[in-house]
């Protein structure tokens, strides 16, 4: 019997969320004292924390929640004015991250982090950022954003990992590589990716971004007798002010629709009321 009726219907819109409130951006000379920051950092322990690359100290609130706090509310304040606006959010964690190279050969794709969003994974997760803390490293080993070209495949997470207890690179059916599966892996997510901003590792610099902005590190590379790569890293969920996101403010339709007026562009009050 046919079947009359019968449809289908192709998605338009991709399953990953887009940055919708904050933008990028960066400080630099975040820190008055990023010496006495380092210092604090090298002296915590740290440890193995899952599948990330690399080890982290204890999360900041567990040890000192004041100083957690207010390096949270520090780099808030550049989304946000505290004296006027007020804001609470729902989860936060910060902890100082040291990661190694993984290869002597600066240009090994092993010394690259993947790409992948830290919103969507079942906790709200507004903002994520990192300050660098690493002198005289190679400015090269800093975090890039990235956009999703149209029909992209992409995964969260790459199916070769590094195993920093036994020192070894897994595939995900527990096999031992040299990481030629990761490496076989990233180049394959990039060509779904298209680099669309760059921040270079500057000592003491602050970057801040939404969380549904895909991004990773773009080097793990050190010379050798250098320090690592140490940088604070921290992730800010369920944020509420009373003040609207930033991005909402900027791509007000107020302004605009003034713009459109001030051009003389046709039908402007029926593109912007909209």
């Amino acid at each position: 019997m046919e079947n009359r009726g019968a449809g289908s219907s192709i998605a338009t819109k991709s399953q990953f969320k887009t940055p919708e409130h904050f933008p990028p951006l960066f400080v630099d000379n975040f820190f008055k004292d990023p010496g006495a920051i380092v210092e604090y950092g090298k002296s915590l322990p740290k440890e193995i924390c899952g599948r990330q690359p690399g080890l982290r100290s204890k999360q900041l609130w567990a040890i000192d929640d004041v100083l957690h706090t207010t390096i949270l509310k520090k780099a808030l304040s550049s989304y946000y004015d505290l004296d006027y606006v007020s804001l609470t959010w729902q989860n936060s964690n910060c902890s100082f991250h040291e990661i190694p190279r993984f290869s002597e050969d600066k240009n090994d794709i092993i010394n690259k982090g993947w790409i992948h969003q830290d919103g969507g994974l079942g906790i709200p997760t507004d903002v994520a950022g990192l300050i660098y803390l690493t002198p005289d490293i190679d400015p090269d080993s800093g975090t890039s954003l990235w956009s999703l070209k149209p029909n992209a495949k992409i995964k969260i997470q790459a199916d070769s990992f590094y195993d920093p207890n036994d020192q070894k690179w897994h595939n995900e059916d527990e096999s031992d590589t040299n990481g030629d599966e990761y490496r076989k892996l990233y180049l394959e997510q990039q060509e779904s990716l298209e680099e669309k901003l760059r921040f270079q590792n500057i000592f003491n610099r602050m970057i801040i971004y939404d969380t549904m902005e895909w991004h990773a590190a773009n080097n793990y590379y050190h010379e050798d007798g250098k320090d690592p790569r140490l940088t604070m890293a921290f992730f800010i969920g369920g944020i509420e002010s009373d003040s609207e996101y930033p991005l909402s403010r900027i791509k007000s339709k107020e302004f605009d629709s003034i713009i459109a007026d001030a051009i003389g562009h046709p039908n402007s009050r029926e593109l912007y009321e909209k």
